[in-house]
């Protein structure tokens, strides 16, 4: 019971937190790519190693990238990469980087020599621009409108 009483008394003071203070932990406009690849004839080892520099090089080089995480599929060559971004503009970023004279250029090119790319599917509302940039990479990709989420940054 004395557990219990702390447990009400501590989420009562936490809900006594201004409303400005809760809503500023959210995103709103988050765009979340998840790409599925498959690997390029890397080994398992090889692609943990340039998974490791890649996802260190994205933090380092585009602060409003919210994660990049990497997820091998058990038992066979197939990797997911989930990468989440504040808004378009933050997923622009990336796509600026990694095109032609961008600082991440040659960069992306051992990424593609590492993996294959199936699709990207695209999560959030973005605008007709920013498909036309993203289809211009020439991968299948597919975009999904958010109907209700929400999303801690």
């Amino acid at each position: 019971m004395k557990h219990f009483l702390y447990s009400i008394s501590f989420v009562l003071l936490m809900s006594c937190t201004s409303p400005q203070e809760t809503s500023t932990g959210f995103v709103e406009n988050e765009v979340t790519a998840l790409v599925f690849m498959k690997s390029n004839g890397k080994t398992a080892d090889e692609i943990s190693k340039f998974s490791d520099f890649y996802t260190n090089l994205v933090e380092e080089n585009e602060p409003n990238a919210l994660g990049w995480a990497f997820f091998a599929r058990p038992n066979n060559d197939n990797v997911i990469l989930v990468e989440r971004y504040k808004d378009e503009a933050a997923h622009l970023t990336h796509i600026t980087n990694i095109s032609p004279d961008g600082i991440l250029e040659n960069e992306f090119g051992q990424f593609l020599e590492h993996f294959e790319i199936i699709n990207i599917q695209i999560f959030g509302n973005v605008s007709d621009e920013h498909k036309d940039i993203i289809n211009a990479f020439n991968f299948p990709t597919t975009y999904n409108t958010t109907i209700a989420k929400y999303s801690r940054n």
